[in-house]
């Protein structure tokens, strides 16, 4: 009877035990994809990264025709030209080729020009051998308007050459251009800085090795103490990196940046709630910890490069990659604790 008894008990107690081994075996593999998928943020193009939020260099126009607008993308990458209806402006290839043409129509590309192959996405394309200068344009349309953004190597040509050490302007380049016929140029700068400390990190380690020791305590109540607060000043660091991303033009702020932001405030706006005004749980705090590391993740870049790109001053947009990272990874060691005191709780009631 009592053998009985022990067959019956044995399954229970082995369904009983699987979830634990589930929930460290399956967050921990969801935890290190998402660190690595954080550590790489932007996509890798022909013409380097999706909407950088960091770089070495920064270009800037410093002379543009009477009535056009230019500014520069990306840091050193990419080109955006605003050009009045009545005019018509042909911006020159490398070899001196039409390559854009701005008029009453639109925007149109020459496919004749050694421009439009390099140019060429995911991967640049090798010109024809036979294009030069007079070579026939072939103009095709690519937009109505009269804005325009391209990919221009010479903007970013002078970050080849040697730099003098303290010395933060590196040179001039130009971009020539046709503006009803007769010859001008976008005249600019490109300027380096050099990578900050490596003491930003630092901070990264002392909170997790804070969370770390509160760990050994092993007191349900301190855990949920430490775990409150990390949520907390994680979810700030997370809604701050957000503003900073989402309203950083390039050269306008879209609509879609506008959805993506309120999604990010949404996600803020239930995280306090659960961490302010109730009693914060541990897959709340898990997803709280997963949200912060990839707001950090995204942001690495500004702790690796001179310039920060974002819609956020340097060092506060520094301060907030560390306060996510720091935050995020020290919740995500509390919350294994969390659910280990929640499962022992119900085993009990």
């Amino acid at each position: 009877m009592n053998l009985g008894a022990t067959r019956r008990q044995l399954p229970a107690a082995t369904r009983k035990s699987r979830p634990r081994g589930w929930w460290r075996g399956g967050s921990g593999l969801l935890l290190g994809a998402l660190i690595a998928l954080a550590t790489f943020p932007g996509a890798a193009q022909a013409h380097g990264p999706i909407a950088p939020v960091a770089s070495s260099y920064f270009a800037k126009p410093l002379v543009v025709p009477a009535g056009l607008n230019a500014k520069v993308i990306d840091g050193d990458l990419r080109m955006w030209l605003s050009v009045p209806t009545a005019e018509t402006v042909v911006v020159l290839d490398y070899r001196g080729a039409p390559y854009l043409r701005f008029s009453a129509a639109g925007v149109a590309v020459n496919h004749n020009s050694a421009m439009y192959y390099l140019n060429q996405t995911p991967f640049a394309a090798t010109p024809p051998s036979n294009l030069t200068a007079s070579t026939p344009p072939s103009w095709h349309r690519v937009s109505g308007g009269h804005a325009y953004e391209w990919h221009d190597g010479r903007l970013h040509a002078l970050a080849t050459v040697a730099l003098t050490p303290g010395v933060a302007f590196v040179g001039r380049w130009n971009v020539p251009l046709q503006i009803d016929g007769r010859l001008s140029v976008i005249d600019g700068g490109l300027w380096h800085a050099d990578d900050p400390s490596l003491v930003w990190f630092w901070p990264i380690v002392v909170v997790f090795a804070c969370a770390l020791a509160a760990w050994r305590v092993r007191r349900a109540r301190v855990d949920e103490l430490v775990a409150r607060g990390l949520a907390n000043v994680a979810l700030v660091g997370v809604v701050i990196a957000g503003l900073g991303l989402e309203l950083h033009g390039r050269p306008t702020v879209s609509v879609l940046q506008m959805v993506e932001l309120a999604a990010i405030l949404a996600f803020v706006g239930w995280g306090l709630w659960r961490a302010l005004l109730h009693r914060p749980g541990y897959f709340s705090c898990f997803l709280i910890g997963v949200g912060a590391i990839w707001a950090g993740g995204v942001l690495i870049p500004t702790l690796l490069n001179g310039f920060v790109l974002i819609a956020l001053p340097a060092f506060l947009a520094r301060a907030v990659t560390v306060i996510c990272l720091g935050c995020g990874a020290a919740l995500l060691l509390l919350v294994f604790r969390m659910a280990e005191h929640a499962e022992l709780g119900s085993r009990r009631r």
